[in-house]
């Protein structure tokens, strides 16, 4: 075989790998096995149209001597969370990302995707931990979140936050 038929196997060969693996990691759009809780660079398969198109009921978010306001969407989860305020939570750090708050008693899930990509600023629920979750940072999509909200203004108050803290969530009056 001359030099040159060998590069043009070799080319050839290298085009058919590269886009045999392009299809197969294309197609792979699971999120995580099992249930298990995995982050995946796949696109959002979220239901939520963007904060700004949303439509929901006000509700405030107290910490400490600073106040936020929130909108709660209308959406399942979004719903049983509203039907629990007033809701005072101990949240702490994940990540550097968000903080998270553990509820006493799960929320539905029900009608809801198996799995989202939270936007900065946004209110969730992480479902396999039975969390309230307050989204300051890009965490990217995982299986088990529900988008469930959105904080309005500066999120400084939260991401601020160094260690533990208290936070009430109420209706907006």
């Amino acid at each position: 075989m001359t030099a040159i038929s060998r590069r043009a196997v070799t080319a050839s060969l290298a085009a058919v790998l590269g886009l045999g693996l392009a299809a197969c990691t294309q197609s792979s759009d699971s999120g995580s096995e099992g249930g298990t809780s995995a982050p995946s660079s796949a696109a959002s398969s979220s239901i939520s149209p963007s904060a700004d198109e949303q439509e929901g009921t006000p509700i405030r978010i107290r910490i400490g001597d600073q106040t936020l306001d929130a909108t709660v969407w209308d959406n399942p989860t979004g719903r049983a969370l509203l039907e629990r305020l007033p809701l005072t939570l101990s949240f702490e750090d994940l990540n550097g990302e968000e903080k998270v708050g553990h509820l006493d008693r799960e929320l539905t899930m029900d009608g809801m995707p198996d799995g989202d990509d939270p936007q900065v600023g946004d209110l969730g629920y992480y479902a396999p931990w039975g969390n309230v979750v307050l989204y300051y940072g890009d965490v990217g999509r995982w299986d088990g979140i529900a988008r469930i909200g959105h904080i309005h203004g500066n999120l400084s108050a939260i991401s601020d936050q160094t260690g533990d803290f208290t936070a009430t969530l109420e209706a907006a009056k």
